[in-house]
């Protein structure tokens, strides 16, 4: 688990009531483990490679709860072990990250609000998933066609936001699909004015999850344009605010806006081909 969600979670049980944490936890789950960002989704560009491994084998309910009672019981090490049996059954690893992890949140989500898990073993469960989405990442982008190389990506939450999973989770597809990806979960605005100062960035992309953040969000994609290294960086936005109100998608200053991966994707791909063009 991270130390942002170790403590949000220890501060939430010293403070929360009963009541209080299990709506706490709810937002966590809905804006954090489930967004549209992923879920029920596959790519549609950027890796062709990625739609037909995703489909070779469908992952069966059964194996969604047996995996989710991993998540629950721990240690880590099982979750693992786990991942491992089903790749060796036939699954490749891209489409368990597409399929098999986000149902098992999903799950997660049913026995909590069904009071059949506990808020402590939900928590833990869902920092075993984050624990296992990086551990997992060197051997996932090792499936891309690095002579496919689309750019440099830096990916980052609003400075403050605890929601951690989602952003993660993007960041894969984009490595996957020729990024070279960037995950920045806890970066403040000055830290994230300096790396784009000194870095050449082609695509700077933020999570936004509530309204509270956006005169934030805006006033960054200000600054990424005016100070970037690159004078051509493109600025993406997305997160649980655009699912939660959509009709924001098109009150924001980014050059892209995206509710899922694959329109994330696309959008990028597109806005470059069109660049391309026009040079």
């Amino acid at each position: 688990m991270s130390e942002s969600l170790k403590k949000t979670f220890q501060s939430n049980l010293g403070e929360l009531d009963s009541a209080e944490m299990m709506l706490w936890l709810n937002k966590t789950i809905e804006s954090e483990i489930i967004p549209r960002l992923l879920m029920g989704h596959k790519l549609e560009s950027g890796s062709d490679q990625a739609v037909d491994q995703a489909s070779e084998l469908e992952v069966k309910q059964s194996e969604i709860i047996d995996f989710c009672q991993t998540l629950l019981d721990g240690p880590v090490e099982e979750c693992f072990s786990f991942i491992e049996r089903m790749q060796k059954s036939g699954h490749s690893l891209i489409s368990l990250y597409m399929n098999l992890i986000p149902a098992s949140t999903r799950r997660l989500q049913e026995l909590w609000e069904s009071d059949e898990n506990s808020f402590t073993e939900v928590t833990f469960a869902l920092g075993r998933a984050q624990n296992l989405i990086h551990q997992l990442s060197p051997i996932f982008v090792n499936q891309t066609n690095l002579s496919d190389f689309k750019g440099n990506a830096l990916l980052i939450n609003v400075p403050g936001s605890q929601h951690t999973l989602g952003i993660l989770m993007l960041g894969e597809f984009f490595k996957l699909a020729g990024w070279n990806t960037a995950v920045e979960i806890e970066i403040s605005s000055d830290e994230l004015k300096d790396r784009v100062r000194s870095q050449a960035c082609d695509l700077v992309a933020i999570s936004v999850s509530c309204e509270a953040q956006w005169d934030t969000m805006e006033s960054l994609l200000k600054d990424i344009k005016r100070i970037s290294k690159n004078k051509g960086v493109l600025t993406m936005v997305g997160g649980p605010l655009f699912d939660f109100k959509p009709e924001l998608v098109n009150a924001c200053s980014a050059d892209v806006c995206a509710l899922t991966a694959e329109e994330a994707l696309k959008k990028v791909s597109d806005l470059l081909s069109k660049r391309t063009r026009l040079n």
